[in-house]
């Protein structure tokens, strides 16, 4: 696989370096580094030397080059490549993945923008949203406090899309201590929230031949998705195995953000439907508020 490890210089940009270099094999992956320095900005009346800015740029861009690398584990330097960009770096990450031929671009959640507090940086959504091949989002920090493994949340829903991304993400090498999870999300017994006591007397009446049906119907619903997600369980690495999956009923991103912070997830992995605005305001919600919501990396993986 040819990974592009976008950096700005910023701790997220270096952290997404760490942690993809955690998930990939030097004897069968190809690491490439890229960056866009700045433009060197010079008072009126000046005319610098043009020689001069470039050896600026490119001490510039070796200072952040050595700095990705030494996140990378050893096995990767050797045949690291590092890539100069130019220009508004989310239209020159997009063209440095293209003719890099990228298989994955990795990059940091949040940036050196003007709001760095925000959970996604412009650049890293206009990256997620715009990228022809599957976009890794690093978030430096953890959902969880403490405890061992690293804990794996793919989120299926039997879509082409869904098949895309498990086949992407059994692509990478996971470390032998990682914890795998699969949660699918089903539609509730009821249209709209209903409390949990509310719903379940509705399926204690028992009396009604038509709610004995209704509650039938949604209970092999249940079982189908969960035989669904045993038979994906046998697909992935060993780590997935010896674990329920996790049928979750109701509004699929607040139920995988959930699930998320339940079971301290340091990556979730899933499917995106189209690229437009329409498509993304009518099928693509679930993947934009999880990548835009979760306080862990996203692997996340268009049609």
């Amino acid at each position: 696989m040819r990974v592009l490890i976008a950096v700005d210089g910023s701790g997220d940009g270096f952290a997404a370096a760490r942690q993809i270099g955690q998930l990939l094999a030097p004897e069968r992956d190809q690491i490439g580094v890229f960056y866009s320095p700045p433009e060197v900005h010079v008072g009126a009346g000046s005319a610098p030397d043009g020689a001069i800015i470039d050896r600026a740029r490119q001490a510039l861009s070796d200072s952040v080059f050595d700095e990705a690398a030494e996140r990378l584990p050893d096995g990767f330097h050797a045949a690291l490549e590092r890539i100069t960009g130019h220009g508004q770096p989310r239209r020159a990450i997009l063209k440095a993945a293209d003719e890099w031929k990228a298989d994955m671009i990795v990059v940091g959640a949040r940036g050196l923008g003007p709001i760095q507090q925000a959970l996604l940086g412009s650049v890293s959504l206009s990256v997620a949203h715009s990228a022809k091949v599957p976009v890794f989002v690093a978030r430096d920090a953890t959902t969880r406090a403490g405890g061992e493994g690293y804990r794996v949340l793919v989120a299926f829903d039997e879509s082409e899309v869904s098949e895309h991304a498990v086949v992407v993400m059994t692509g990478l090498t996971f470390p032998g201590h990682t914890v795998g999870r699969v949660v699918t999300v089903i539609e509730s017994m009821f249209a709209g929230e209903v409390p949990e006591w509310l719903e379940q007397q509705a399926r204690d009446a028992d009396s009604e031949a038509m709610a004995q049906a209704w509650v039938r119907e949604h209970d092999q619903e249940r079982q189908h998705a969960r035989d669904m997600l045993v038979s994906l369980i046998a697909r992935l690495p060993g780590g997935f195995g010896g674990h329920e999956p996790i049928v979750a009923e109701g509004h699929p991103s607040q139920r995988i953000l959930e699930t998320i912070r339940d079971e301290q997830i340091d990556l979730v992995v899933l499917g995106a439907h189209g690229r437009g605005m329409i498509d993304r305001l009518l099928v693509g919600s679930t993947s934009e508020k999880v990548l835009a919501h979760a306080p862990c990396s996203v692997l996340i993986v268009r049609e």
